[in-house]
């Protein structure tokens, strides 16, 4: 049973002029039965009609149209790296498997690129750790300056205090002696003057004088005055020593000082051996990749190439484009009386190129389009669960939706229903009169419809008749046709 696809459900309902032919038949003998009957003196019989009654069922209400067939999965397959295409192993229009290789790329080219960026990183690395070994001697030097003159600003200053302190005891030491001697020669050259010349006494006296002034000359060459001077000079040479080693010291701690890296000179150090090494990584990446090179992620058709052997390419441009052969939809434009049927998950019946698959509503668009004829229509698209490798995208689809499903329902042909103004009614026949009832219809297929209020089984409802029917007028009701569910 297929439904009506674009008419209301009042279009729907109108009623038939569907001569069935054995309602035909039927009706052709029962008329020549009549004729023969008023021939013989019979009386005039009333307007002509075949009738029928509802009858208990299930019904299901169906969408009969057409569709296309499309992809679910569609995917544009980019160049992943820039380089050279080797090969490409496909066309616009070639079927492909999963992990089939369509194309490869010229590898000799990506290897000489990944052996310049190697070598490139080993050489920054090396530059990097030489200033990082140069910056810990600069380091180390300087620590051992800055630490070394400190302990030779002190060596100096205790040496220098020493050495003023020997000057200052020698100093003392002989000015003590020159002045105890010339206190003594002050005497005895005043008791020499109060002695008689020639008198022992008097040699005595003149020679003491004389070993006093001798003592004088003599005292700057004394033991004692050598061994300060001796001690004074030790002194000084070791402040001279002290002062040339705190000179290189100084020279050492202000170069080593101007050569240790800063944050800055770090900062630039780390950063380009980062750069080298990521540009390695990016490099090795690439060629691992296009080692690799561009291969089928899913059975698919290739509806799209523009990659071509042995040309060059640039990461991002565009080479292939992919449908999925497997994951199929068909895609059709569904009316405003056929949108408000149609809900997700419902089941469909699909004829392609002479097969059957099986599918439901997958996707019903929010937004109206209007086509050619200015008619909005709304996009839906229908799952097919049973897709295989004989389908062709692109081909037409015949779609079978079914819709609303009534169990156990009140059912008549829809050719008996009648529509105007006031709505749905039908003609029935009480005591051979024609009698108007109003009903309210349910869901309906192309030949049934559910009756939801307005009538009973045992209602006699007129079903063809052979002149235009109103309310009152009296029938002649020819043999009954049952109503028989397909």
């Amino acid at each position: 049973m297929a439904g009506d696809t674009t008419e209301t459900k009042k279009k729907k309902h109108k009623k038939k002029r569907k001569k069935w032919p054995v309602v035909i038949a039927v009706i052709a003998v029962a008329l020549i039965a009549v004729r023969a009957a008023a021939g013989m003196g019979a009386a005039q019989p009333g307007v002509y009609v075949t009738t029928t009654s509802a009858v208990r069922g299930d019904l299901q209400e169906s969408i009969s149209t057409s569709g296309t067939v499309l992809s679910e999965e569609v995917k544009v397959i980019f160049a992943p790296v820039s380089g050279t295409l080797a090969e490409v192993n496909v066309e616009t229009g070639s079927a492909v498997k999963a992990g089939e290789q369509l194309i490869s790329y010229d590898m000799e080219k990506m290897e000489k690129t990944l052996r310049q960026s190697e070598l490139q990183l080993a050489k920054s690395m090396a530059g990097y750790d030489n200033a990082i070994a140069r910056d810990s001697q600069n380091q180390a030097e300087l620590k051992e300056a800055t630490i070394n003159l400190d302990v030779l600003n002190q060596q100096i200053e205790d040496n220098k205090a020493y050495l003023k302190k020997l000057q200052d005891d020698l100093s003392e030491s002989q000015r003590a002696t020159s002045n105890a001697l010339a206190e003594q020669r002050f005497e005895l050259q005043r008791r020499l003057q109060e002695l008689t010349p020639g008198t022992k006494e008097y040699e005595d006296v003149s020679a003491e004088i004389t070993r006093i002034s001798y003592v004088e000359q003599t005292a700057g060459s004394s033991d004692y005055v050598a061994q300060m001077q001796k001690e004074i000079a030790e002194v000084q040479e070791r402040i001279a020593g002290y002062e040339e080693y705190k000179a290189r010291m100084e020279s050492q701690k202000t170069s080593s000082e101007a050569a240790v890296m800063n944050s800055y000179d770090k900062t630039q150090q780390n950063a380009d051996n980062e750069l080298a090494n990521l540009s390695y990584q990016e490099t090795e990446e690439e060629y691992y990749i296009a080692q690799k090179g561009i291969v089928a992620e899913f059975d698919a058709i290739v509806t799209e190439c523009s990659a071509i052997s042995g040309a060059g390419v640039n990461s991002g441009m565009q080479l292939l484009t992919l449908e999925n052969s497997r994951k199929l939809k068909v895609s059709f434009e569904a009316s405003k009386y056929d949108i408000e049927k149609l809900e997700l998950g419902q089941k469909a019946d699909v004829v392609i190129s002479g097969r059957t698959y099986h599918g439901e509503v997958s996707k019903i668009n929010r937004m109206a389009v209007r086509n050619a004829s200015n008619t909005p229509m709304v996009g839906v698209e229908i799952h097919l669960s049973d897709a295989d490798d004989k389908i062709i995208l692109g081909m037409d689809a015949k779609l079978t939706i079914y819709t609303k499903k009534a169990e156990n329902a009140l059912l008549i042909p829809v050719e008996a229903i009648n529509a105007d103004r006031d709505g749905d009614f039908l003609y029935v026949v009480e005591n051979g009169i024609v009698v108007r009832k109003s009903i309210v219809c349910g869901i309906s297929s192309d030949v049934y419809a559910e009756i939801k209020e307005g009538l009973t089984e045992e209602d006699e409802i007129i079903l063809t008749s052979y002149s235009d029917l109103e309310e009152g007028m009296a029938v002649t009701v020819l043999p009954a046709q049952p109503v028989v569910l397909h």
